[in-house]
C-alpha cells in the first residue's frame, strides 16, 4: 500500500493509503476503517505541483560506505548515488463534486492517473457509441 497525505480539500487533513485503485483516509473519527473511495470516482484530476528530493536515508549510508570504502572522494560518490524521491501534489474533483488535494509519490500517482483516465475514457466510449446507436 502507498501513502497519501490529504492536504485540504472537503476532506480532514490526514494520512491515507492508496491500494489497486482504492483510496482510503484515515480520519480521527475513522482511524481504524477509514473512508474509502474508488479513483474511478475523480471527474478531474491534475497536477497542482511536483518535487524533487534526494531520499536521504539513503544518501546518508551511501555516503558512509563510499568514505569506508574510498576516502572523501567515496563519499562524494556515494551520496551522489543515492536515489530521488519525486513528491506530486494533485488535485481530484469526485463525480458528487467533492475536491480533495493530496500529495504522495510518483509512481503510485501514475497509477491513480492511469486508473482514473483508464475508467474516463470507457465512460466517453460507451456513452459516445450510444449516442451513435440513437442516431441511426
Amino acid at each position: 500500500m502507498a501513502k497519501i497525505i490529504v492536504l485540504a480539500g472537503d476532506f480532514p487533513q490526514c494520512d491515507g493509503e492508496y491500494h489497486l485503485g482504492t483510496i482510503t483516509l484515515k480520519t480521527s473519527l475513522k482511524p481504524r476503517v477509514g473512508t474509502s473511495f474508488p479513483v474511478s470516482e475523480f471527474k478531474e484530476l491534475t497536477v497542482q505541483n511536483t518535487d524533487s528530493n534526494k531520499n536521504i536515508k539513503s544518501a546518508i549510508g551511501l555516503g558512509l560506505a563510499g568514505a569506508m570504502l574510498l576516502g572523501p572522494v567515496g563519499a562524494i560518490a556515494g551520496y551522489l548515488l543515492a536515489g530521488k524521491n519525486t513528491e506530486v501534489t494533485f488535485m481530484a474533483t469526485l463525480k458528487d463534486g467533492e475536491k480533495l488535494l493530496a500529495a504522495t509519490d510518483s509512481d503510485t500517482f501514475q497509477d491513480i492517473s492511469a486508473r482514473a483516465l483508464k475508467k474516463s475514457r470507457a465512460g466517453r466510449r460507451g456513452s459516445s457509441s450510444s449516442h451513435n446507436e440513437s442516431i441511426h
